[in-house]
Order: structure tokens, then sequence, then C-alpha cells
């Protein structure tokens, strides 16, 4: 899956009430771009890819969610925010992360993807450090992070 199996070419434009093609890769890009903000902000990836991640310690955090191991016999420990994986340093641990089917993914973070791409589609001269704040509003309820 990709981005544009979450949301489509097609819903986007149909959303931003887009009916000419002249900005079809534009709004590829804000979905792309969408997807990928809502995720590092939540730290909840929309669709499954393969991932590794490098063993620094013996133990390390995941927040990542979303997450399935490769190796079904590694030693986790699951928290409210995160995936605690104990190994050694050094370890290479690889996993699948995101969800496998859209109709998994929370509806608040879909509509909040919505929502950037329509910010990104009507502001792209306008640069900010975050996100918008209604936008984060819906993410917060999702969100995994030690620090909110």
């Amino acid at each position: 899956m990709t981005a544009l199996d979450i949301i489509s070419l097609q819903d986007a434009k149909d959303f931003l009430v887009v009916d000419y093609p002249d900005r079809d890769v534009e709004i590829s890009r804000h979905i792309k771009s969408a997807i990928g903000f809502i995720e590092t902000y939540t730290n909840v990836i929309m669709y499954e890819r393969q991932t590794v991640y490098l063993m620094t310690g013996n133990c390390r955090e995941i927040y990542d969610s979303p997450i399935k191991f490769a190796n079904p016999t590694i030693k986790t420990k699951q928290n409210i925010l995160s995936v605690t994986v104990f190994g050694k340093q050094d370890d290479i641990i690889d996993s699948i992360i995101g969800y496998d089917n859209v109709e998994k993914v929370p509806s608040e973070l879909i509509e909040a993807a919505y929502k950037m791409i329509q910010y990104l589609f009507e502001n792209h001269d306008i640069y900010t450090a975050g996100l918008p704040w209604d936008i984060q509003m819906m993410c917060n309820p999702h969100r995994r992070s030690a620090t909110f």
C-alpha cells in the first residue's frame, strides 16, 4: 500500500472540489505529505511497510504503531504508548509497521489528513513549523509519544 491507497487522488480532488487534471501531480504530492505529517506527529503508521530498528543498548522503545515483528520470539513488553524491545547492542530488529487495511486506520486520522491536504493546497506559499492546531486536536487522541 501507499499513501494514495489511504486517500486516492480522486477522493482528494472531490474534497478540494477540483475537477480538472492540471494540478493532479501537486495534489498527489499533498496527499503523500499530509499522510507523512500525520504519521510523524502521531507515530500511527497509516499503511503497511517494512522497516528495521537498530538496538542501541539492551532495550529500545518503539513508538510506531501498529507493529509486527518478523521474529516472533523476540522479547517485547507492550506499554500504553510504546513497545519495549529487548536484545543486544547492534541487533537489527526487522518489523512490519502500519495498517494492512485502510478500514483499520482510525477515521479521525484520515479526516485530519484530508484537512492537511486542504491546508497544503490552499496555502502553498505559507510555511509553518508544525501542524495547524485544528489538525493537532484531531490527532492528539491517537498520538503515541512520551511527551505531548
